[in-house]
């Protein structure tokens, strides 16, 4: 069978299905007007960042309420237990200045193992399969001049990396640095990019595409990944691309990151309340009023979204937010990623270019290979970003698996009949948060950074979007802290 995809962009901000964005216009099932369960704080979201801010402030001897939408905890720290074992759909790698995430696994006893290996990538470009080895001098290859000895996984880094303009990472919102805040395409011709440069990073750019994302926000997070990582010159590294075996400490939890989070969740006094997209937060006087969308009730003193942006706009804010903010909550960017992990019967790989791993211009853009901390393989994962992962999402769930294989056959016969697909995550269309992650576009640093986590009323923000320099599993650990903290000294 054969699926074909629609060519044209998909709408980049959507209320697709499970969580908060599906419920703004559910009626109420009824009505619990006496039905109140009190606490000082209710907390909106069971994922990293709210479950650490429920965490500080139980410590502290205050009540809490997590509520979260799906029917598992974790949120974007998602693991899939699939027949080749754990797989993390999101929150993949502890860095080795994650020291939030690291104290919170060792004090739970959560183990963490080394982060395997990278695992070196062929090319499917231009019509054409070629080893990493013999890219430079492929008839595939259209870059230029110096170009050609960085592999296309690895354009996005080299440009976007070497040479990064910010002085330091805390820099980033500095005025002096807005003439940064510019297109990320602008950025990389002002560097001397090539066409065909920019069109092979956009397939590992994680933003909507290259002519919105800004290239201020890429920077921020580039300067701040670049201080664990050694050899930055490689002309094989892709920006995620740093492990244990750079010299520093990376570790990933054993079983996969949600086990992180559920662990978190086990240390609360209360349990995590599953299914319980909230409605409405109205905020009167020195209360608050929280409603799901089946008519459950909570009162607080005060509350935390530790939600994407592209959630919270569907919950009922009371009084609503203003200005800029309510601007940067309603239209904020959030780029999506679908994920199909997949088994082999055989390596199929040692029958053409040897290289498990394939970074492709087509429609599946790239296929990781998934190894163990002794380097093997047990598995692959197709890995999409972008308006790409919004084209995949015009296809049925169902089908997505075998497009995917079927393609990967075209490009690569030897993987024919020796792949199967066994799971298909897309974040925007099998989530509460509708998102795989917030993006910043060209514009709207200069203009919304100051606001991303300030408090509204009685409603605090984390999250990853209200991050300032860290990235990843600390980023939202962080921001959980952070809003817990700004609490605390409102309760005394």
């Amino acid at each position: 069978m054969t699926y074909t995809l629609k060519t044209h962009a998909m709408l980049t901000r959507r209320g697709f299905g499970l969580g908060l964005g599906a419920v703004a216009s559910l009626p109420l099932l009824g009505r619990k007007a006496l039905a109140f369960e009190s606490a000082d704080v209710v907390v909106v979201g069971g994922g990293l960042a709210g479950l650490n801010a429920a965490l500080n402030l139980e410590a502290e001897g205050y009540s809490v309420i997590v509520l979260e939408a799906a029917d598992y905890i974790g949120g974007r720290t998602r693991t899939l237990d699939l027949p080749i074992g754990p797989v993390n759909a999101g929150g993949q790698t502890i860095g080795p200045y994650y020291a939030r995430v690291r104290d919170l696994a060792h004090r739970l006893g959560v183990s963490m193992i080394p982060a395997p290996g990278r695992v070196a990538t062929g090319n499917y470009v231009n019509g054409e399969l070629v080893a990493s080895k013999d890219w430079s001098g492929s008839k595939a290859n259209k870059t230029v001049g110096a170009e050609r000895v960085i592999q296309p996984g690895s354009m996005e880094f080299h440009y976007m990396a070497s040479n990064n303009p910010l002085p330091d990472v805390e820099s980033w919102t500095d005025g002096g640095q807005a003439h940064l805040d510019v297109s990320i395409a602008r950025y990389m011709l002002g560097k001397g990019a090539s066409e065909e440069a920019l069109r092979l990073a956009a397939v590992t750019m994680n933003v909507f595409d290259l002519s919105t994302g800004s290239a201020l926000a890429y920077l921020r997070d580039l300067k701040r990944l670049a201080w664990g990582m050694e050899n930055t010159d490689d002309k094989s590294r892709s920006t995620y691309g740093a492990s244990a075996s750079d010299g520093f400490e990376y570790n990933e939890i054993a079983g996969g990151t949600q086990r992180l989070s559920e662990a978190m969740a086990g240390a609360l006094k209360g349990e995590v309340r599953l299914n319980q997209p909230v409605r409405s937060i109205l905020m009167t006087g020195e209360s608050v009023e929280v409603q799901t969308a089946n008519g459950d009730r909570f009162k607080s003193k005060y509350v935390v979204s530790a939600v994407p942006f592209s959630a919270l706009r569907n919950i009922d804010v009371f009084p609503h937010f203003k200005g800029t903010q309510r601007t940067a909550v309603r239209h904020s960017g959030h780029g999506n990623t679908v994920r199909v992990f997949m088994e082999y019967s055989a390596p199929f790989w040692e029958d053409d270019i040897g290289e498990a791993g394939l970074y492709t211009d087509t429609a599946i853009e790239r296929v990781f290979a998934l190894t163990n901390e002794e380097g093997e393989i047990y598995g692959l994962n197709c890995w999409v970003n972008g308006n790409a992962a919004y084209r995949l999402d015009q296809l049925p769930t169902e089908v997505v698996g075998d497009f995917v294989v079927e393609t990967l056959g075209k490009i690569r016969p030897a993987s024919k009949g020796k792949v199967r697909a066994l799971k298909v995550h897309s974040w925007a269309k099998h989530s509460a948060s509708g998102c795989c992650r917030h993006v910043f576009e060209a514009g709207q640093v200069t203009e919304w950074a100051d606001v991303m986590a300030k408090p509204h009323n009685r409603l605090h923000l984390a999250g990853e979007q209200t991050r300032s320099i860290e990235n990843g599993l600390e980023a939202a650990a962080k921001s959980g802290e952070r809003a817990a903290f700004e609490i605390m000294e409102l309760l005394g």
